[in-house]
This record gives C-alpha cells, sequence and structure tokens, in this order.
C-alpha cells in the first residue's frame, strides 16, 4: 500500500512539475519582451540613453546633440510599447528582420522630426525621407497581417 502511495504522490508531484513548466513556456512564447525583434530595441535603447546621458552631463540637456538623441529614445520606448500591446497571435512575427525594420523607421522618423525643425517642411531631402517612411511603415503593417 505505501508503495501504490508513494507512486502516487511522485505522480502528481511531476504532473504539476509539468503543468507549471508548460504554462511559463506557453507565457514566454507569448511575451513579446522575448522575442529578437524586442531585444535589439533594447540593445539600441541601451546605446542611445547612455549616449544622451554622456552628452547631457557634458554639454546639457540643450546641446545641439541631445535633441535627436531625446527624439530617438522616445521613438524608441514608443515602438517598444506597441510591441508589448501587439496581439498574441502576431508575436511570432517578431523576429530580427521585423526588429531592424524598425529600427530603420526609428531612424528615419528621427531624421525626419531634425530635418523639419532645421529646414522646414518644403526642403525636398525631408520630403524624401517622410516619403520613405510612410513606404516602410506600409511594409511594416503588411508584415503583421
Amino acid at each position: 500500500m505505501k508503495p501504490i502511495l508513494s507512486v502516487l504522490i511522485l505522480a502528481c508531484a511531476f504532473a504539476c512539475a509539468a503543468t507549471v513548466f508548460a504554462q511559463k513556456l506557453e507565457r514566454s512564447e507569448t511575451d513579446p519582451r522575448t522575442t529578437q525583434a524586442y531585444s535589439l530595441l533594447i540593445q539600441r535603447e541601451v546605446k542611445v540613453q547612455a549616449k544622451l546621458e554622456s552628452v547631457v552631463s557634458e554639454y546639457g540637456s540643450n546641446h545641439f546633440m541631445a535633441k535627436p538623441l531625446q527624439f530617438e529614445l522616445d521613438a524608441l520606448k514608443s515602438e517598444m510599447k506597441k510591441m508589448v500591446e501587439l496581439d498574441e497571435t502576431k508575436i511570432n512575427k517578431l523576429t530580427l528582420g521585423y526588429g531592424n525594420l524598425i529600427l530603420r523607421r526609428v531612424d528615419l522618423a528621427t531624421d525626419v522630426h531634425m530635418l523639419f525643425e532645421e529646414e522646414g517642411s518644403e526642403w525636398p531631402p525631408l520630403k524624401e525621407k517622410q516619403r520613405e517612411l510612410e513606404l516602410l511603415d506600409k511594409e511594416i503593417q503588411k508584415g503583421l497581417r
């Protein structure tokens, strides 16, 4: 009787452990923060934040290099928030390639913002960058369908 009881207890413990492990595994597969794309954005965010802190501590927050860095950091955080809020069925699409497209979008958005502030809305290189950003946005949206 005791051996059977021991086996039953062991089986229950194993089943509980397997269930907990499966839940953790399932959660990690549906957590966008574990994807390659999110990881790529974290790497860039850390690099930009370190550079921004360095510029601000050395030259102050009004230095000409601080504005684009702050804009880029804000854009990265916004993109990361969008990834976290993404529908679970689309998380498997957050690949390294998708992450690179998002980094390009952040880079273009930063360029557009800075060119607009420096040169105005009618400057031809600004219009070209805006169009590239629009086209990239469309392609990114297509990729998430």
